[in-house]
């Protein structure tokens, strides 16, 4: 059987597509990476990784100070069945203080793929998790409710309460506002969208919602942060 491996990488510029005969798992570390695989693009970061399958043409643009775990796994690591599952899952839901640094301090190459399979694969108990995870970020313009992420779950509310709080130390909707500011600072950053046409595509109810939300996590408006060239 082949040997996974690891690999610690900045991109300051687009690779180009790529495609290799192993599976990746790409997890950053620090700041923040987009990523485009099979033709669908997303924004890595402190919330989200990502599995680029073999053979799945990926390229990916970091952002400035950004470092990112990859983890090459050949596919006699994994079965044929896991492999699909984590190809159509695609984006990684990242656990809160994760154990990825420890691990590349320490090289613990199979610990590393230990762990990266007991959170993501199909049979694991955060599985449900997972799969209600990648609807949120899909569908950040979506008013959901607790009560909307519990049925798409099929778990209680109280379940879904202790599963958020155990496995990212916020509740469910402070982790879909953490996914939907991500994405609003994105296209902050990247397009000249007005602020309220990005309050509107990323969930929030109105201009003054986004700009509440942003004076909490980074204690400016949005157009402050946006003329900082943040």
């Amino acid at each position: 059987m082949s040997s996974p491996a690891l690999h610690l990488r900045t991109y300051s510029h687009p690779t180009g597509l790529e495609r290799h005969d192993h599976a990746q798992w790409v997890i950053p570390l620090r700041g923040e990476l987009d990523f485009e695989v099979g033709g669908r693009g997303n924004r890595l970061g402190p919330l989200q990784g990502a599995f680029a399958a073999a053979g799945e043409a990926h390229d990916e643009a970091g952002s400035p100070g950004h470092e990112i775990l990859i983890v090459d796994c050949p596919l006699d690591v994994l079965d044929d069945d896991l492999h699909d599952a984590l190809r159509q899952r695609r984006w990684l839901a990242l656990p809160a203080g994760g154990p990825w640094q420890d691990m590349v301090d320490r090289r613990d190459v199979s610990g590393l793929l230990t762990a990266l399979l007991r959170h993501y694969a199909p049979a694991s108990t955060s599985a449900r998790l997972h799969g209600l995870c990648a609807d949120l970020s899909a569908q950040l313009d979506t008013p959901w409710t607790v009560d909307d992420m519990a049925r798409r779950a099929g778990v209680s509310v109280s379940r879904l309460h202790a599963l958020f709080a155990g496995y990212f130390g916020r509740s469910p909707q402070e982790w879909l506002v953490a996914c939907r500011l991500q994405g609003a600072k994105h296209a902050l950053r990247h397009t000249d969208w007005s602020i309220a046409r990005i309050a509107h595509a990323y969930g929030f109810s109105e201009h003054s919602a986004l700009t509440r939300a942003f004076r909490r996590d980074v204690g400016v408006t949005p157009t402050e942060w946006r003329r900082a060239g943040q």
